[in-house]
């Protein structure tokens, strides 16, 4: 890779597109491809549970964009996808198209240009829009519906990544081990499926 090349980061989660059926999802993918423009690759992080069903797989294979498949967890899929991007950037990538609002992004900017596709009304964190050297306002090809989600998966409300999360009750509420413990889990998880992807995509003697 040159530092030219972009690499497309695309949060499904945090764009409200991982629980849509398939031709609501092809329609919001194709929108955030036109937007990205010419680029290097496309990767798409989600979380998918053991024994869940992965209604994303097909539309991502038939646009060209990898699936980077992370077990539900706290910021799993940012996790996975910074891991990716550092990968990138090893391997001499310094531009990246982000599409999700998530603050976890902002750390990106540490590794070249960082460039946002979000949507319309869309809440962008604050730490993020204060360093993100552009930011892409997109439409939605289509209003969120019943019909556009999966029956097995009710739509989600798509909310300000910037706002604090509700504290768990006292009898969820982990220790400090365990959440640490937690996080380096998820991280460790992260790295290896990252690591596998980019090897995937571009074997040693390709790069």
């Amino acid at each position: 890779m040159i530092a030219d090349d972009r690499t497309l980061l695309l949060d499904l989660e945090n764009l409200g597109s991982v629980r849509l059926r398939p031709r609501p999802l092809r329609a919001r993918l194709m929108t955030l491809l036109a937007a990205a423009g010419e680029h290097h690759h496309a990767v798409a992080a989600y979380a998918v549970a053991e024994d869940g069903i992965d209604s994303a797989a097909a539309v991502l294979a038939e646009l060209r964009i990898a699936p980077l498949r992370v077990a539900p967890g706290p910021n799993a899929a940012e996790l996975a996808l910074l891991t990716h991007a550092r990968h990138v950037h090893a391997e001499g990538g310094r531009t990246f198209l982000v599409g999700s609002a998530d603050g976890r992004f902002a750390e990106l900017t540490s590794l070249g240009r960082v460039e946002l596709l979000v949507w319309d009304g869309q809440p962008v964190a604050t730490k993020l829009a204060e360093v993100a050297h552009r930011v892409h306002r997109l439409q939605r090809p289509h209003n969120s519906s019943a019909d556009d989600f999966n029956a097995t998966s009710p739509p989600i409300t798509e909310v300000s990544p910037a706002a604090p999360p509700e504290p768990p009750s006292d009898r969820c509420q982990p220790n400090g081990i365990g959440t640490h413990l937690l996080t380096a889990l998820v991280t460790g998880i992260a790295t290896a499926a990252g690591q596998r992807l980019f090897d995937a995509i571009w074997p040693r003697g390709r790069r």
